[in-house]
């Protein structure tokens, strides 16, 4: 991994107003150009909007669709790698809860969220895949919102060769900033930790016009799980802007007893897990 600059976004996304949640995209993208970043996340379903229970507002588009083909517009626009959620819909009609993955050059890949949680069944379907992005300056995976519960995700993704997990969300107003924040605080950390990697999480934020309103909880963790930056305010759309060290990432996995990965037994995981069963 080489330093790299990213950028997590809290964001205001209105359900089913896709150019409104571009225009806002774009402000945000001609900020990290400005800026020199290399990578911005934005949170789950940003283009669309999150609106979990109705399975047609916002309506999914396929993957070469309007709001794919807006991404793709804003990175080659700005030079950038930008990451963002959509609904897409397959060629074989399933609807999925997806972060495209689109640089200078266009698309380059998506990912479909992997464990979706009961609010949301009926509305999306499970991905199956855990694919790594290659960037010029590291590699990286996606965990969407629920993944983030399961650190086999984080885990796999890691051995896979992940130095960089961005976590974008649209995690539910069912509590406050500071019980959001410290409900996060239990297990993100842990998840850079016990990989030695770096992860980044980032929130819807506001009213998004289908009575949900957002609280922004946004921070990045370097690879011993250490909050490294936040944003300032959980109520109000901010940039967090975030500069993660390849030297520091080589460094903390250098001293081998603190490189966890190294010592794993998956054999004996595969084993108890049959035996489990």
């Amino acid at each position: 991994m080489q330093d790299m600059r990213i950028a997590m976004v809290q964001t205001t996304c209105r359900v089913a107003d896709v150019e409104g949640n571009l225009e806002t995209m774009e402000r945000f993208c001609e900020q990290a150009a400005a800026r020199e970043v290399d990578i911005i996340c934005f949170p789950e379903l940003g283009v669309c909007g999150y609106n979990a229970g109705d399975p047609s507002t916002p309506e999914p588009e396929p993957l070469d669709g309007n709001a794919v083909r807006g991404v793709e517009a804003l990175a080659q626009k700005h030079q950038l790698t930008v990451l963002a959620g959509l609904l897409e819909r397959s060629v074989s009609g399933i609807v999925y809860n997806t972060q495209v993955v689109c640089g200078p050059d266009g698309f380059i890949g998506s990912y479909r969220k992997t464990h979706v949680p009961t609010p949301e069944i009926g509305t999306f379907c499970n991905g199956d895949d855990l694919p790594v992005f290659d960037h010029p300056k590291a590699r990286f995976g996606i965990q969407i919102c629920y993944d983030t519960h399961f650190p086999e995700v984080s885990t796999l993704l890691a051995e896979k060769g992940a130095e960089v997990i961005f976590c974008p969300h649209a995690s539910p107003p069912v509590e406050t900033a500071e019980m959001k924040r410290a409900r996060w605080l239990r297990y993100i950390p842990a998840r850079a930790y016990d990989n030695t990697v770096y992860v980044a999480i980032c929130n819807q934020v506001g009213d998004n016009g289908a009575g949900r309103d957002f609280q922004g909880v946004t921070f990045v963790c370097n690879p011993v799980g250490e909050i490294v930056a936040e944003v300032a305010s959980a109520d109000k759309e901010e940039m967090l802007v975030a500069d993660l060290s390849g030297a520091e990432l080589q460094e903390y996995r250098r001293e081998a007893v603190m490189f966890f990965r190294h010592f794993r037994r998956p054999e004996l995981y595969g084993r108890w897990q049959q035996e489990s069963r």
